[in-house]
């Protein structure tokens, strides 16, 4: 594992907005699957207005979307679900349609208990 500091993470990010070479695309991707989890709120906020307010971000390519709706502090839902019994609470992010819980992962609604939903 390598350390990273903050700010140096949000000046890679910016260089990696899409649409970029792969090499680059994978690590925009890693943002909000690996990186989102270790950052707190404050972080968090501070990478979305960084990156957002970017001329070379543009939330009709598909990866910038993602990353807009997952750091948005606006679109960020606890809900509670149930499945197989067991009630637990997960952290989520409205995009396209859905509660995700990652880029390819989302609860679908007849799990849905009740929760903070748009």
């Amino acid at each position: 594992m390598f350390n990273i500091d903050f700010f140096e993470l949000l000046f890679l990010a910016e260089a990696c907005i899409p649409p970029v070479p792969i090499a680059r695309y994978s690590f925009f991707d890693n943002l909000h699957r690996n990186y989102y989890q270790n950052m707190n709120d404050a972080q968090r906020k501070q990478m979305f207005d960084f990156i957002t307010t970017n001329p070379k971000f543009e939330k009709k390519e598909e990866n910038c979307l993602n990353f807009y709706n997952r750091f948005n502090p606006e679109n960020q839902f606890r809900l509670k679900v149930k499945f197989d019994g067991q009630i637990e609470y997960q952290d989520t992010y409205y995009h396209d349609g859905k509660y995700h819980v990652s880029k390819n992962q989302w609860i679908h609604s007849e799990f849905i208990v009740s929760g903070d939903c748009a």
